[in-house]
């Protein structure tokens, strides 16, 4: 008996709900990287830090019926633009307050050395 991946979700929210779905209709599942999925944010790579959803063998065909129903019912995802508001503010944060953002300056790579 082998594991299948069916499906990667993007967010922990989303494992929430698949893996309850699959588990309220006793489809067995496993979620590959679970864990450390959501220890390492940023570029999702297979393998390394993409959860994966793995089904029996023998229960693919369920596991595939029911993420399809689910997508269906979730509508499609499209990310949420900004307003033009919202990007003033975002381009004001970062003029006012970029100096509190910490970087790498002469002066201390200066005071490191001494």
């Amino acid at each position: 008996m082998g594991l299948v991946g069916v499906h990667s979700p993007e967010t922990e929210s989303e494992v929430a709900v698949i893996v309850a779905m699959l588990e309220a209709h006793d489809v067995p599942c496993f979620v590959h990287n679970h864990n450390l999925g959501s220890l390492l944010p940023g570029v999702q790579i297979n393998a390394l830090n993409t959860q994966t959803i793995m089904v029996p063998e023998e229960c693919v065909a369920d596991a595939v019926e029911l993420l399809r129903d689910y997508r269906a019912a979730a509508g499609p995802a499209t990310p949420a633009s900004l307003q033009l508001k919202d990007k003033i503010r975002v381009i004001c944060e970062g003029l006012l307050l970029g100096w509190f953002v910490p970087g790498h300056s002469e002066r201390k790579a200066k005071d490191r050395d001494k």
